[in-house]
């Protein structure tokens, strides 16, 4: 057995559920996120994180920030 830190062990962890497929997402889930991203909601989902940006300077950082 090979001694592997915490970290590690969640990275492994992650790996081998990407190699099978995230099995907490359905076909279902997986078509409505393609919508979100590349479909009919697009510019519906875009308008929102443009929105969640300009009000909390945290998530809508630019290259005009001072913590870099």
């Amino acid at each position: 057995m090979v001694h592997m830190s915490v970290g590690e062990e969640l990275l492994e962890e992650r790996r081998r559920r990407r190699r099978a497929g995230d099995p907490r997402l359905t076909e279902a889930d997986r078509e409505y996120l393609g919508r979100l991203t590349d479909g009919d909601l697009a510019a519906e989902f875009q308008a929102a994180l443009d929105a969640v940006s300009a009000s909390d300077p945290l998530l809508g950082g630019g290259p005009d920030d001072e913590d870099d």
